[in-house]
């Protein structure tokens, strides 16, 4: 049910409705209006680029990496379209990436993702 109140709620921001109408409309408060809207945003952008990731000819790739995730494995490689071999031929080792603060998750993720392309 809040999934179809999120949906409206990004549609109606879209269509070019205030914060105050779709709160008043919804009964919560205009930054809660604010947080759905950002966060729906958020969630249509992040599926747009799994699709995106999915019709890439070069699999995997970085699309397929959460943005914060892939945001910091860019800058560390200064280059945004960095790929499993540039992360091989630094070590592939967790304490190598704990310096640019990975955390265990990230470091999870980023062994998925090597797999996807043969690595260990």
């Amino acid at each position: 049910m809040a999934e179809g109140r999120n949906q409206e709620i990004l549609e109606r921001r879209r269509a070019g409705e205030t914060f105050a109408a779709i709160a008043r409309d919804f009964g919560i408060s205009q930054p809660r209006v604010r947080q759905v809207f950002e966060r729906e945003e958020k969630r249509e952008l992040r599926r747009r680029e799994l699709a995106e990731a999915d019709r890439r000819p070069d699999q995997p790739n970085p699309l397929q990496l959460e943005p914060r995730l892939r945001a910091m494995l860019a800058e560390f490689y200064g280059k945004a379209d960095f790929t499993p071999d540039d992360i091989e031929a630094l070590e592939f080792s967790r304490s190598n990436f704990a310096c640019i603060g990975f955390n265990a998750a990230d470091w999870r993720t980023l062994v998925k993702w090597m797999a996807l392309a043969g690595k260990k």
